[in-house]
């Protein structure tokens, strides 16, 4: 268990320190050869670790007197505290084990440092967290920016994006055992498990995808033959939905990087159906659009991912206030390039799988504004909140990933 513990620390360190980020660690850390139980203990550990760390570190941090200079010896202890609270792991195993990784890792002098800081944590059945960020587990702007936009949601958004994330799926046939969806057709919950191992997902009947997520093939409803763009496709689970509703449409799935289109197609053949998979830059419609103007566009807009942290739980460290101004020009550039692309009486889909009003409904307001060409069309459902323009479904309201919706028209001349 010692090296599991070792890759894991070092990890994490690339996450929270270095703000890299996770999926990529797991690839360069974790190679081919290593054993599926080894690697799924590797990442148990690491997303404990991460989830919970501004809370963990808190923790020992009230039992020493300076913080350790070395960060990685702060995310041993972090780790170790992870271990005990979240794995059930008994306290002289957990103490033992961080002093013997930081043997390992050439932090002999951090030993009893580590000893007596573990042992004093673990001893402190009345730990109050020293602050917010410790006390909600995230950064103090990401605190403020939901007071602001959810007064009466905030500490529930929170709350779901420190819990572990549920597993939904879509499947074409109705799955015994498993929580349906209340009002998304197609989408259950249902045990967490290895699901690239699963008959019906190798065949192409099932597949991952959040029920939140599902909901935009769903409100798109496409009809036979439409001409239909998938702005930002990858990974591809939006796009094979849009086919799996109806196959006889026309889909463009155009993603920005090769290596996420791969991802399209891989998923495509899995499900057994196609699209012409386009890499391309939305913004730059003279690099790939050839003239033929789209019936409905699906714009899932690259965001801050704030609404799926419990999956991403690295877009914690990775993200920063500053950055929603960058983000928010390219959404801006993106529904600019799509209702250049739409036909009159076309229909756009702006999604995020964000929680904060500045890329969701400020996005829709600011576009209404410089296109008064396009109309809102209301959607209703029980299970989100109407927004000034479109619908924001919680983290945490069903189940469910953070995800919002704007669903437009545009009017013909």
């Amino acid at each position: 268990m010692s090296k599991q513990r070792i890759i894991a620390a070092q990890i994490t360190y690339e996450v929270v320190f270095k703000k890299q980020n996770l999926h990529e660690v797991f690839n360069q850390r974790l190679s081919d050869n290593l054993a599926p139980e080894f690697k799924s203990a590797v990442k148990a550990l690491c997303y404990d670790t991460i989830r919970h760390y501004l809370q963990l570190q808190d923790c020992w941090q009230q039992c020493v007197k300076k913080l350790p200079k070395d960060k990685l010896v702060r995310v041993i202890l972090s780790q170790a505290l992870a271990e005990f609270y979240y794995q059930q792991k008994p306290e002289h195993v957990v103490v033992n084990e961080a002093a013997n990784v930081a043997k390992k890792l050439k932090k002999n002098w951090a030993c009893g440092l580590i000893n007596a800081t573990l042992r004093q944590a673990l001893k402190n059945k009345n730990y109050r967290p020293s602050d917010e960020v410790a006390q909600y587990e995230h950064p103090q702007w990401w605190i403020d920016q939901l007071k602001s936009d959810w007064p009466n949601d905030w500490q529930t958004i929170m709350q779901a994006n420190n819990q572990k994330p549920p597993l939904w799926v879509r499947s074409k046939k109705p799955i015994e055992c498993a929580q349906k969806h209340p009002s998304i057709e197609g989408a259950y919950k249902i045990e967490a498990q290895i699901i690239t191992s699963n008959d019906a997902f190798l065949s192409g009947s099932l597949s991952v995808q959040d029920a939140s997520a599902q909901l935009a093939a769903h409100i798109l409803n496409p009809q036979d033959n439409e001409r239909i763009l998938d702005m930002c496709a990858a990974p591809g689970g939006k796009t094979g939905h849009l086919l799996e509703l109806n196959n006889t449409i026309s889909l463009d799935a155009l993603e920005l990087y090769e290596n996420r289109a791969k991802k399209i197609h891989e998923n495509l053949q899995r499900i057994k159906l196609k699209a012409n998979v386009i890499v391309g830059d939305g913004t730059k419609l003279e690099e790939w659009f050839k003239g033929e103007k789209y019936d409905k566009i699906l714009l899932d807009a690259p965001c801050s991912a704030s609404g799926i942290v419990r999956r991403q739980v690295d877009v914690k460290f990775q993200r920063k206030l500053e950055d929603l101004g960058a983000i928010c020009r390219t959404q801006q550039e993106l529904l600019s390039s799509a209702a250049g692309i739409l036909t009159d009486g076309g229909r756009l889909l702006y999604a995020t799988c964000s929680v904060f009003k500045q890329e969701n409904s400020q996005q829709i307001k600011l576009f209404l504004n410089s296109h008064p060409e396009f109309s809102e069309i209301k959607l209703k459902y029980n299970f989100a909140i109407n927004c000034e323009f479109g619908i924001q479904v919680i983290t945490g309201s069903q189940d469910m990933d953070g995800f919002y919706y704007c669903y437009l028209k545009k009017n013909e001349h």
